[in-house]
Order: structure tokens, then C-alpha cells, then sequence
């Protein structure tokens, strides 16, 4: 059953849930722009027979004090507090969307504390479109600005109804926090940092994402030393969503073989 927690970070409370025993591997997962840990809650009740799960709300988001960050570092360095604070000399780090390019950050500033890595629609360089920086901008404004189309992060046959389920695990999400976020993703840019991560990554992305396409995670594959690449079809930008069954198991093999090396 997943329960919810929290340390103090510079001043301000960080929330995070947890689920599954003490006594099994760790694993970490850090959600992405404008998201909270909820959107891993259904993932980690399926895997939670196997190992002890745990999902940071990033400081400003879900249930987290603080306004959020600008930069992927800070949220870095969060996510290692957390790891310290839970006392994790060794653990399997989980990143979706902005959340990969915070762990990639993790693996470059803290690799000793990281047994392996699992990328999940995400890249190296995560460079927004002007109109979306634009309109998030203007929403955080106050502006009345026409909706998006919430279809467009998806695979074309994912059903309404998953749509509807990120939708309600989201909740209501503060503009001003979406638009930092998108900042962060924005400034980011590892591309000539991720030779050097060591740590046994996994990189999965669908074939159907609009906003971290195929071509970020066949990089990942040819430039780091030890990078595995899924490819999930039919599916966009929220795997653990649209493909629920394969992302399960995919991360059960993942964890299992780096936890027993």
C-alpha cells in the first residue's frame, strides 16, 4: 500500500510516497514537467512485491512546499537528499520526461549512490517549442489563453479514458510552476555529458511521442557505455499509462539483473 512521507530541504517540506519492504532493492522515481508522484503510483503497487519503491514530489510540486526550480541541477540535488535522507547506499534511479534529465544529472554529480538508470521519454537535450514556452508564459500571466489539445502527448490509439486517468492524477497543477518547469527543460542540454555516465542505463521511449521522439533514445544507446533501448509502439509520451503491462515487466527484468550484478 502506498503511503506518503516527507524531510525538510531548505527550509521547505518534501513530500514523497513509498511503497513495498524495506528489505528489497530500491527503486526512485522522479516525475516530470508539472506532473507529481502520482503519476507512478499505479506502476509501483504492480512492482511492489519485488522492491521497495519510492516517488519524490520535486519541491513545488504535488505535495511539496517550495515555488519549484528553474534548472534540472537543484532538482538533482533534491532527488540525492531524498536518497540520503532514506539512508540508500544503492538504488535503481527512474526519470520520466524532465524527471530523465534530472537523473541524468543524479548519475553525474552522485553515480556512487546509483546501481543503474531507467530513462523513460526523455533526452540529453530537452529544448521546448517557442509556442509552447509561449503559451505556458502567458497562462502563468493570468491570460486567457485557448486550451491545447490533450491529445497531442499521446499515441493516436491510446484511449480517452488514459487520458483521463493522467489527468486526474495530475490534479490541478499551479501555471507558474509549469512554466519553471518548462525553463528547466529548456536550459538543459547534456549532450556532451552523457559519454562519460557509467551507470547501466535503461532508455525507453515511444514511437509515437511527439516531444522526446525515437531519435533521443537511439542517442542514449549510441553514446553512453552501457545503454539498453526499448522501443514501445504504439504508444506516446506516458508509457507507464499507455503500455502498462510491458513497462511493468520491463522495469521488473531491468532491476532484478542490475540489483544482482
Amino acid at each position: 500500500m502506498l503511503t506518503a512521507d516527507s524531510f525538510e530541504l531548505d527550509g521547505s517540506v518534501v513530500r514523497y510516497l513509498v511503497t513495498g519492504s524495506e528489505s528489497s532493492s530500491s527503486l526512485v522515481y522522479v516525475h516530470g514537467t508539472g506532473c507529481n508522484a502520482n503519476v507512478w503510483s499505479r506502476h509501483m503497487e504492480a512492482v511492489a512485491d519485488d522492491f521497495r519503491c519510492i516517488a519524490i514530489d520535486l519541491p513545488g510540486h504535488g505535495g511539496s512546499g517550495g515555488a519549484g526550480y528553474r534548472g534540472v541541477a537543484d532538482y538533482a540535488f533534491a532527488v540525492n537528499a531524498l536518497a540520503e535522507h532514506l539512508n540508500l547506499s544503492e538504488y535503481v534511479l527512474l526519470g520520466h520526461s524532465l524527471g530523465g534529465g534530472i537523473a541524468l544529472a543524479v548519475a553525474t554529480y552522485f553515480p556512487e549512490r546509483l546501481s543503474g538508470m531507467v530513462l523513460v521519454d526523455t533526452g540529453a537535450r530537452l529544448r521546448v517549442a517557442t509556442e509552447t514556452l509561449d503559451v505556458a508564459r502567458r497562462l502563468a500571466a493570468g491570460e486567457d489563453v485557448p486550451a491545447m489539445d490533450r491529445r497531442w502527448t499521446y499515441a493516436e490509439s491510446t484511449p480517452d479514458s488514459v487520458i483521463d486517468q493522467v489527468v486526474a492524477d495530475l490534479g490541478e497543477v499551479d501555471p507558474d510552476l509549469v512554466y519553471r518547469d518548462w525553463i528547466a527543460d529548456d536550459t538543459f542540454d547534456f549532450l556532451n555529458r552523457v559519454s562519460q555516465i557509467t551507470t547501466r542505463t535503461l532508455a525507453i521511449g515511444g514511437t509515437e511521442d511527439p516531444i522526446t521522439p525515437v531519435r533521443n533514445h537511439v542517442f542514449f544507446q549510441g553514446a553512453m557505455p552501457d545503454c539498453d533501448l526499448v522501443l514501445l509502439e504504439q504508444c506516446g509520451h506516458w508509457p507507464m499509462y499507455e503500455k502498462p503491462e510491458a513497462f511493468d515487466q520491463l522495469i521488473r527484468d531491468f532491476a532484478t539483473r542490475v540489483s544482482t550484478l
